[in-house]
């Protein structure tokens, strides 16, 4: 039997099975469609720390922010040459995979950067391309956060008035988030919030202090001469949860802020302590020690015990210059006694001690002279008390001259010079008159 016998004895019976099989196969197999993409072939959606960035969570201002763009290729060409670029991250921060995105897979790409205060929404924007095609393909997503920006800043400034000193804080919110329950010490001067005066019903705190607003608050202290530093404490929180690197929430943080000032306190700084021993009775204790003299011999000074100068039955050296006699009470002038002077001083005290200065009295003054009211002069320091004379001094002023003792007694009688004077020139002509007139005519 040939080989041509053999197939046309098989071939008949299996002819109607293949052509049924040939028939029927393309319809068992899955279809395929050709590669190619579309212009919604990619797709993009954004995470901002773990939650859906359509919504912009609140971020503490600061902290780390984690933005997750999660890519996905629909097509079934693969793409080149992926990039996002995203307004609301600062900076070219957006990394993604050095690799093509193969059809039908997706890509993970991430940026990590510091929030910033405020509001921050933005739209990201992922392109990638087709060489094989010649196409470029485009998706785009919306995403943000709101950068939680709470602070506090405190300020000092001191002003000392008499013994004491008034401290200002003013303190300022200069966050984007209203600041409660503000509470406000001084440790360094001892200062609870009880003892600092804020203006409101709660001392030494601010209920509510809104975003850019200040409030001033004062404490008052009073101390011992001496130096001292305030040490100004400030303490709140905005009460804003906000979520984390990982998406967990976190809550509001104590904020806090510190100021200080140095002031000084002085003995001089009390009411009426300024020029302390410069009173009235330090002014007479200049004038006792041999202030300046004055004519009459009244020593001119505010005090009440000022001294008295050479004055008639006063103790002391008649016409020192620019002193105060303050001699002992048994000194002798103008030749009479001390408790006997020509006008009529008093009498020294019985027992006096010598040299004990005797109680001041009024100047002489002629009748009908009026009255003179000595004008302020500055008290001149204190000087030492002028010896009392020597007795023989005294026993060299008993036996002065006529014209030595009527000079001395010019100077110290008011107006006597004057009457010297006019008499120097009355008498001589009353005698001429008299020599001329008793000539015979």
């Amino acid at each position: 039997m040939t080989a041509g016998t053999i197939i046309r004895l098989v071939l008949p019976p299996c002819l109607p099975a293949c052509l049924l099989a040939c028939l029927f196969l393309p319809l068992l197999a899955p279809a395929a469609r050709a590669g190619g993409a579309g212009d919604g072939a990619l797709a993009m959606s954004v995470t901002v720390n773990g939650a859906s960035g359509a919504e912009a969570r609140a971020v503490r201002a600061g902290a780390v922010v984690v933005k997750r763009y999660r890519l996905v290729n629909r097509g079934e060409a693969d793409l080149y040459g992926v990039r996002i670029a995203d307004p609301g991250v600062p900076g070219d921060l957006v990394r993604c995979p050095a690799k093509p995105l193969t059809a039908l897979r997706s890509m993970l790409c991430t940026a990590r950067f510091r929030a910033l205060p405020g509001p921050h929404p933005a739209t990201a924007r992922a392109t990638g391309s087709v060489p094989s095609l010649n196409k470029r393909l485009t998706a785009t997503a919306r995403s943000g956060y709101d950068g939680v920006a709470g602070a506090l800043r405190l300020t000092e400034a001191v002003r000392v008035v008499a013994r004491q000193a008034v401290v200002r804080y003013t303190v300022t919110n200069p966050g984007n988030r209203p600041l409660h329950a503000v509470r406000l010490s001084d440790p360094g001067l001892g200062a609870v919030p009880g003892g600092i005066d804020c203006g409101t019903d709660s001392p030494g705190t601010v209920p509510l202090l809104a975003p850019g607003a200040s409030a001033g608050c004062t404490a008052t202290v009073r101390r011992a001469p001496g130096t001292y530093r305030s040490t100004g404490l400030v303490s709140g929180s905005d009460r804003v949860t906000t979520i984390g690197e990982g998406g967990t929430p976190v809550p509001a943080p104590e904020l806090t802020a510190r100021a200080s000032a140095q002031f000084r306190l002085t003995a001089g700084t009390g009411p009426g302590a300024a020029g302390a021993g410069a009173g009235p009775a330090a002014a007479g204790a200049a004038g006792a020690n041999g202030g300046p003299a004055v004519r009459g011999g009244a020593a001119r000074s505010p005090g009440a015990g000022a001294g008295v100068a050479g004055a008639a039955g006063a103790p002391g050296v008649a016409g020192a210059p620019g002193g105060a006699a303050a001699g002992g009470a048994g000194g002798v002038a103008g030749g009479a006694p001390a408790g006997a002077g020509p006008a009529g001083g008093p009498a020294a005290a019985p027992g006096a001690a010598p040299g004990a200065a005797p109680p001041a009295v009024p100047p002489a003054r002629p009748p009908g002279a009026v009255p003179r009211v000595p004008a302020p002069v500055p008290v001149p320091p204190a000087l030492p008390t002028t010896p009392r004379p020597p007795a023989a001094a005294v026993a060299v002023a008993e036996d002065e001259g006529l014209l030595a003792r009527i000079h001395r007694r010019s100077r110290e009688l008011p107006h006597l010079g004057v009457v010297l004077t006019l008499l120097f020139l009355l008498v001589p002509a009353a005698i001429a008159a008299a020599v001329f007139g008793s000539r015979p005519h």
